[in-house]
C-alpha cells in the first residue's frame, strides 16, 4: 500500500500549510489600530444558476492563502501592510437579495483608512460592496468591472439575482453612475446588455481589445472616466481565459492571460484604490488549485499596491 504523504487529500495531493499563517503571515494592526486591509467572506453562490461551487471559495483562499508571501511580483515587500480577517459574513437563506441589506452594513463598517477586499461566491457579491463602499465614499465612487460578462441583463435566467444581474441591481441600489463604471474582459452578452452599455454611457474594453491594450494606455482610458472618485475593483476570476481559470462556473473562450490580468492589476497604481471584491472562483470545478491560486496572486498584487501607494 502506498504510504499518504504530506498534504494529500481526497481528489490528489493538496498543498501542505503546515506551519504557515494564513495571508502570507501579514500581522494584524496594533491595538487601538485600523488595519491597511481587511477581509471578509461572502460564501454564497444562490446566484450562479449553471454550476455552483463558488460558496466554498472563501474558506479555500483564506487557506491556501498561506503560501504565498508578502513580496509583489517586482520583488518589493509589503511586509509592513497590516491585515484583520474578519472571515465569513452572516447570510440568511435565501438568495442575495435576502441578504444584502445586512452585508452592506457590515462591509460598510470598514473604518475609513482600511480598504476592504471582500471574497465571493458568486458575483452577486459586487452588489451589498458597491452599496457599502458608495456609502464609505460620499457617492464618489468609481468601478473597475473585471469580467468575462457584463453582469448587466435586468432579468436573467427568470431571476433579477442572479449572476447575470450581478452589476444591474449594484449600480440600481449603490445608485452609481453607469458613466463612471469602466468594464474590461467582457467576450460573452445578451443583447440586453450591449443596449445598456450604449444608453447608459457604460465604458467598455472588450476581452479582444484588452487582449491588445498597453497597461499604461489602458490606465489613461480609466483615469479619464474614474477622475478623481474612488476606485472598487471588482474581479470575476472567469475573466481569465478557462486554459488559466478552469475552475470556475461559465468558463469563456478568448480571456486574458494570467500575465495580462497581473499587468492591468498594476496599473491602478497610483490611483485612489476604495477595495475589491474577487468572485466566482469554484473550488469543486478547479484542477489543482489553479484557479484559487490565479485568485489569490491578483489579491496578493492589489494588496501590494494598496501598500506601496501608501508609502
Amino acid at each position: 500500500m502506498t504510504p499518504e504523504l504530506p498534504g494529500s487529500a481526497a481528489g490528489g495531493f493538496d498543498f501542505n500549510t503546515e506551519g504557515l499563517r494564513p495571508w502570507g503571515g501579514l500581522r494584524p494592526p496594533a491595538h487601538g489600530e485600523s488595519a491597511d486591509v481587511r477581509i471578509m467572506g461572502v460564501p454564497l453562490d444562490r446566484g450562479a444558476v449553471y454550476r455552483p461551487g463558488a460558496a466554498q471559495a472563501p474558506g479555500v483562499l483564506r487557506r491556501l492563502s498561506a503560501v504565498l508571501s508578502s513580496v509583489t511580483e517586482h520583488a518589493e515587500q509589503f511586509d509592513r501592510l497590516t491585515l484583520e480577517d474578519r472571515g465569513e459574513l452572516p447570510l440568511v437563506e435565501g438568495d442575495m437579495g435576502a441578504n444584502v441589506g445586512a452585508l452592506a452594513d457590515a462591509i460598510a463598517s470598514t473604518p475609513p483608512r482600511t480598504v476592504p477586499v471582500v471574497l465571493g461566491g458568486d458575483h452577486t457579491t459586487v452588489v451589498p460592496t458597491l452599496v457599502a463602499q458608495q456609502r464609505r465614499f460620499n457617492g464618489r465612487l468609481a468601478v473597475l468591472y473585471i469580467d468575462a460578462h457584463p453582469d448587466l441583463n435586468d432579468s436573467s435566467r427568470r431571476s433579477r439575482w442572479s449572476n447575470g444581474c450581478a452589476l444591474r441591481r449594484g449600480l440600481e441600489l449603490a445608485e452609481v453612475d453607469p458613466r463612471k463604471v469602466v468594464l474590461i474582459g467582457q467576450r460573452d452578452y445578451d443583447w440586453e446588455e450591449v443596449d445598456f452599455i450604449r444608453r447608459a454611457g457604460v465604458t467598455l474594453i472588450t476581452g479582444a481589445e484588452a487582449n491588445r491594450l498597453d497597461p499604461a494606455r489602458f490606465k489613461e482610458r480609466l483615469e479619464s472616466v474614474v477622475g478623481d472618485d474612488a476606485v472598487h475593483v471588482s474581479l470575476d476570476i472567469d475573466v481569465l481565459d478557462p486554459s488559466g481559470a478552469p475552475g470556475t462556473g461559465i468558463p469563456a473562450a478568448g480571456g486574458l492571460t494570467s500575465r495580462q490580468l497581473l499587468d492591468l492589476l498594476h496599473a491602478l497604481r497610483g490611483l485612489r484604490l476604495a477595495g475589491m471584491d474577487l468572485d466566482e472562483v469554484s473550488p469543486p470545478l478547479d484542477v489543482g488549485h489553479v484557479t484559487v491560486l490565479a485568485a489569490l496572486k491578483c489579491i496578493f498584487e492589489f494588496m501590494g499596491n494598496v501598500h506601496l501607494s501608501r508609502t
